[in-house]
């Protein structure tokens, strides 16, 4: 097996980054990589690798081990291998550890298992009912399932928890968009980008839903405006 990547590099980030950077391009890559949609033949790999990056960037103290011992401060618990043997067999980790039940949860997500996913999250929340990240992932799981409107309760409780989640209002969005609810789906979208004005993603989205209520004209400054974005990305 080839050596793991540096996790910065596999979310494109640096060091200094913000949280609400790695959640956006954690998002960005997911949605990117992510099996349903991509059937390129490293797609598995890929998202696997970025998962696991995103895993250990996002919580505070995983981080604080990743920055001082590199992989060998977080893989001792929690490495891929790890995570993928205890969803096979049912254990590998402690049951009272919240963020051990997010990433098993993660990996059963990864393997297209949505249900037994969400009986993970299930599992996190009762633990750590404050964290958003795995309400957030909830909400994905339930989204993959079709099941828009759980998925927006869970996305809800991510936003209560931290309001300026641009991640959630996004993904809220997306299920009001799968509903046809689009001038809900708008708003979720505007929200997201009064967090954040430079993702890409809210502009296109914002302007999907502004396209199926025959809005031509404001969509396509929408797609102007994600399009600009991402040209500005490319040249950094």
């Amino acid at each position: 097996m080839s050596a793991k990547r540096d996790y910065y590099e596999v979310l494109g980030v640096t060091k200094s980054a913000s949280i609400d950077e790695f959640k956006r391009q954690y998002r960005k890559l997911a949605l990117k990589f992510h099996p349903d949609r991509n059937q390129h033949v490293d797609t598995q790999e890929h998202f696997k690798e970025i998962s696991e990056a995103y895993a250990v960037l996002s919580d505070t103290k995983k981080r604080h081990l990743y920055d001082s011992y590199g992989h060998a401060g977080v893989n001792g618990q929690y490495s891929n291998q790890d995570i993928f043997q205890g969803v096979q067999r049912g254990g590998g980790f402690d049951s009272n550890d919240a963020w051990g039940w997010r990433n098993k949860g993660s990996a059963l997500y990864f393997l297209g298992k949505y249900e037994e996913a969400i009986k993970c999250y299930d599992e996190s929340i009762k633990i750590d009912p404050s964290n958003p990240i795995v309400w957030n992932n909830k909400g994905l799981a339930l989204y993959y399932l079709g099941k828009y409107d759980e998925a927006i309760l869970a996305y809800e409780h991510a936003i209560t928890i931290d309001p300026s989640d641009a991640d959630a209002w996004n993904s809220k969005g997306d299920s009001l968009n799968s509903l046809k609810k689009y001038d809900e789906a708008i708003l979720a979208y505007e929200h997201a980008i009064a967090i954040d004005p430079s993702d890409a993603d809210a502009w296109n989205s914002k302007g999907d839903s502004l396209n199926s209520l025959g809005k031509g004209d404001e969509a396509k400054k929408c797609y102007d405006k994600a399009k600009e974005l991402e040209l500005a990305s490319n040249e950094y």
